[in-house]
């Protein structure tokens, strides 16, 4: 999300900082251990939590919620993983539940697996959606590119990288389109699973928000 997150103010970039080193490790830059690793999913308790002001996302019986904030000039509420996990693929059942007539395009909910929750100028790949237009989109980001193309939207999402530059992307369990981004490398790195929005005013936020669970990385 490295273009949105760009056009914080600095003062928010600040309150973001302060949130994820409070509650996260460090990236892991390290070797991986071995070249497949088991399906691993991530319960409720495997995720940090976090707000730049006003209400948070919060744990909904075995859902993680993770509403569009308001009250707030700038806002960024999100669930992030704990831990990464080494693998190339992620799945979960989610509602990216947003509409459309935000101020900004930058307002936003996505999914996506990461592997910088430091910066955010690593690797993703995952799903947006821009709450202007409330179109629905698969994307990678690396290397300095961000590219996309839109997707209908499901009650289930997965990323897989099939090599270090091409990702396909399922909704619904079916394929849906393929993305290659010769400037990242997606395949056997740490990842970190988010979900998180950016809402800058504008529209009828009131039921918008991200609601997921199963969440697992392999």
């Amino acid at each position: 999300m490295k273009k949105q997150l760009a056009k914080l103010t600095l003062s928010s970039l600040s309150m973001i900082a302060i949130f994820i080193c409070a509650s996260c490790i460090q990236d892991e830059d390290i070797a991986p251990q071995a070249e497949t690793t088991p399906r691993t999913t991530i319960g409720t308790g495997g995720f940090s939590l976090w707000t730049t002001c006003g209400s948070n996302a919060y744990v909904s019986g075995n859902n993680i919620v993770v509403p569009v904030g308001t009250g707030c000039g700038t806002k960024v509420n999100a669930a992030q993983a704990n831990n990464s996990i080494y693998g190339s693929n992620w799945y979960c059942n989610a509602s990216i539940n947003g509409g459309s007539g935000a101020y900004s395009g930058a307002s936003e909910m996505a999914i996506f697996t990461c592997d910088n929750v430091s910066s955010w100028n690593g690797n993703e790949m995952g799903f947006v959606r821009t709450l202007s237009d409330g179109v629905l989109k698969a994307y990678l980001q690396g290397g300095g590119a961000y590219i996309y193309t839109v997707v209908s939207a499901g009650s289930s999402y997965k990323c897989s990288a099939t090599s270090a530059h091409k990702v396909d992307f399922y909704v619904n369990e079916g394929y849906r389109t393929s993305l290659t981004n010769n400037s990242g490398n997606y395949q056997n790195r740490n990842y970190y699973f988010v979900a998180t929005n950016h809402y800058y005013g504008g529209g009828n936020p009131a039921n918008w928000a991200i609601t997921f669970n199963s969440a697992n990385v392999w």
